[in-house]
């Protein structure tokens, strides 16, 4: 008798058989694979003992284009979203800064990143976040310090590692094409 044939004969088996399955597959959509579970940047945030903080009031505001309301020197909270890219043809790393929080891809990698900015007292802002966001999340953190026309960005591990860089990227208004591995 086949697994099917044996189901159908006995509906409890039959409904204990797909919560389980359910079960299962709802598993996946927990810490760690970017669902509701772990690997957010608020708690990268913590996890380095960090506070958030505004791009806009960083070393980083005019080329994160963030926005100030006319009046005073003040900037408003939040920034329109920048790309950033090591090469303007070809690029392999590609940097999204969209309000206080950075999303990075190394193509060739291939790595992610997403964080968030915050500050540490009596250290530079940085951006707290994950590497490998939506598998396996790991802590980690983008420095970023302006570099010409530019940011100069190191991404880090948790124990302070260099996992790319130091690499210079630069705004662009359109999206580069396909990446240039080696």
């Amino acid at each position: 008798m086949s697994t099917i044939e044996w189901l159908s004969q006995r509906p409890r088996a039959a409904l204990g058989w797909l919560a389980t399955l359910l079960a299962a597959v709802l598993a996946g959509c927990g810490p760690g694979v970017g669902g509701t579970g772990t690997g957010d940047t608020a708690s990268a945030l913590a996890y380095f003992g960090a506070n958030p903080a505004s791009l806009c009031s960083s070393e980083l505001a005019a080329l994160a284009a963030c926005r100030y309301d006319g009046t005073t020197a003040t900037a408003v909270p939040g920034a329109a979203p920048v790309l950033l890219v090591d090469a303007a043809a070809g690029a392999r790393v590609r940097v999204r800064l969209h309000e206080d929080s950075a999303e990075l891809v190394e193509a060739c990698a291939p790595l992610e990143f997403r964080g968030q900015w915050g500050v540490i007292a009596g250290q530079a802002g940085r951006f707290y976040g994950h590497t490998d966001p939506d598998v396996a999340p790991a802590p980690a953190l983008l420095e970023a310090q302006p570099s010409g026309t530019g940011l100069r960005l190191t991404l880090r591990d948790a124990e302070g590692r260099v996992l790319l860089g130091p690499v210079i990227v630069t705004a662009t208004a359109a999206p580069p094409g396909t990446p240039v591995c080696p």
